[in-house]
């Protein structure tokens, strides 16, 4: 489901394009851009890039957006409304761009409806990986597009690009992007400790999802990696245990049959974050 105040420009987007991850394009056959920033209604996005190839042969790069406040964007899974941003890649025949790496999100509400996006400052990482003995020399582009939502929802799109290696005024700003990259890296979910337990209690209109960390744990927010499972907009309740938390979400309207899974990000008190997997059981 959308925003009901959505505008008309996002209606003919929405129709004509599908805003998820998008393959990468030979060099010379999209469309290129000279300038590494651009500018949109209520956002500016630029594409970064670390100063040089790391030890396992991948440059990482960025694309980082600069909302105005009380704008947002959206995760990979949206929640009630919106769509995550999407690019299509253009690079050397040596480089392959990979897709983007989705920090943990926050839960955005908008008139009731719940959505999981970013506000401020976000960093989308993308590593870019180099074939074994080439160099990263060359142009590499983002054909880029995003939908920004407040009281209303506006679809964006943008080209933008770098040459590598990074000279002048860009190789300047390196560290500095370098450090928003490993940034918001350090808040990309990782998988959950192989010490910990997870299990999805099914019941009428609840999931209770149990989850043993070896620890007490005083909060936490669970974000579904796949739509229509959890109902988005009901608050979760969290009961700490002894060696973790009972964490309760309401089943979405929409879900007709118990998934064997609940997958989805854990969000937890010292900005730590976990992908986990609960089998569900009745």
């Amino acid at each position: 489901m959308f925003l009901h105040h959505v505008s008309a420009a996002w209606t003919a987007v929405s129709l004509s394009c599908a805003l998820t991850a998008s393959p990468q394009t030979p060099a010379g056959s999209g469309p290129v851009s000279s300038s590494r920033t651009a500018a949109a209604p209520h956002v500016a996005v630029d594409l970064i890039a670390a100063p040089s190839v790391d030890a396992s042969g991948t440059v990482w790069l960025g694309v980082r957006f600069t909302l105005e406040d009380r704008w947002h964007i959206y995760w990979q899974n949206p929640g009630d409304s919106g769509s995550p941003p999407s690019a299509q890649w253009t690079a050397p025949q040596s480089v392959r761009v990979g897709p983007f790496e989705w920090p943990a999100p926050e839960r955005i509400d908008v008139g009731g409806l719940v959505n999981y996006g970013y506000h401020g400052t976000v960093v989308l990482p993308v590593p870019a990986t180099v074939g074994a003995g080439a160099s990263a020399a060359g142009a590499v582009s983002a054909s880029l597009r995003w939908v920004i939502c407040h009281d209303i929802c506006i679809p964006g799109r943008a080209t933008v690009s770098l040459t590598l290696p990074l000279t002048g005024i860009d190789r300047a700003q390196a560290v500095s992007w370098r450090a928003a990259i490993d940034e918001s890296r350090a808040r990309v979910p990782r998988r959950a400790p192989v010490s910990w337990s997870a299990r999805a209690r099914s019941a009428d209109g609840s999931f209770s999802i149990d989850v043993a960390t070896g620890r007490r744990e005083e909060r936490g927010i669970f974000f579904p990696l796949d739509p229509s499972q959890i109902d988005d907009s009901a608050p979760q309740e969290v009961a700490p245990t002894p060696s973790g938390f009972t964490l309760i979400a309401r089943k979405s309207a929409q879900l007709v049959k118990d998934p064997k899974l609940l997958r989805g990000v854990l969000a937890l008190s010292g900005k730590r974050a976990f992908i986990i997997e609960a089998p569900v059981v009745r």
